[in-house]
């Protein structure tokens, strides 16, 4: 019976050594003679790194890094891996090339110069400058014409990446302001009124009225609440109780 256990046991030690020496031969004489005599290795992962550290990745495997070309992308940084050829995890043999795409980063482009224009040309340059028009605001300018554009934010000639927004500030032209009322006011009083609102006193013409006081003003032109340009005159009518 003990013998029996023992020729067991042999047989296990001995078939335990001949597949651990079956995996040896495979390893250091069949799969080299395979690949011509050259190591086999699995690609590294590079996408998305510094160009920098794929280069070391690959050396520190035995492969070679080619750049294959360079592209814009808005979402990988400049000298980062955008692509790779062969896959990450693919074996080949040492020496062979791993292709690479690199990104440029965002591309950048430079803000026109549109002040002077009208709101319409500059936003036809603006998209050709591959920019995107954002904000309008307006300003009264009475030495610029409406719609024309006063400032550009960025100003132009500033770098930037593709597809940032621009910021302008459209002329009005002439301010509106609104007409003030000054009916039942002496004349004193409505120029002091009509120049506060940014307007200027036009003609004063008297009517006979001998229902309100002598001086008060019955009527004006334009009426209140008319939006106008800065700097219009009103025009008034005051009571006389002289025929």
């Amino acid at each position: 019976m003990g013998d029996r256990l023992k020729n067991i046991l042999l047989y296990l030690l001995t078939a335990a050594a001949s597949f651990f020496f079956g995996l040896f031969v495979l390893d250091q004489v069949i799969l080299p003679q395979l690949a011509g005599g050259k190591i086999l290795v699995e690609v590294p992962a590079l996408e998305e790194i510094p160009l920098s550290q794929a280069r070391k990745l690959c050396q520190e495997a035995g492969l070679l890094l080619s750049v294959r070309g360079e592209t814009y992308n808005d979402e990988v940084p400049a000298e980062n891996i955008l692509k790779q050829e062969p896959d990450p995890g693919i074996v080949v043999k040492q020496g062979r090339n791993v292709y690479v795409l690199v990104s440029l980063g965002p591309e950048i482009v430079r803000v026109p110069r549109v002040e002077g224009l009208t709101l319409r040309q500059a936003k036809i340059l603006i998209e050709r400058s591959r920019l995107v028009l954002g904000e309008v605001k307006r300003q009264g300018d009475p030495a610029v014409g409406r719609d024309r554009v006063l400032e550009v934010e960025p100003k132009g000639g500033t770098a930037l990446p593709k597809g940032t927004e621009l910021r302008l500030v459209v002329s009005d032209g002439v301010p509106k302001v609104e007409v003030p009322a000054v009916i039942d006011n002496t004349l004193e009083q409505a120029r002091e009124i009509i120049e506060r609102a940014g307007l200027r006193l036009g003609a004063a013409t008297y009517k006979y009225n001998r229902y309100i006081p002598e001086g008060r003003v019955l009527d004006q032109s334009p009426l209140e609440r008319a939006m106008v340009d800065v700097g219009t005159e009103v025009n008034l009518v005051l009571s006389t109780n002289v025929r």
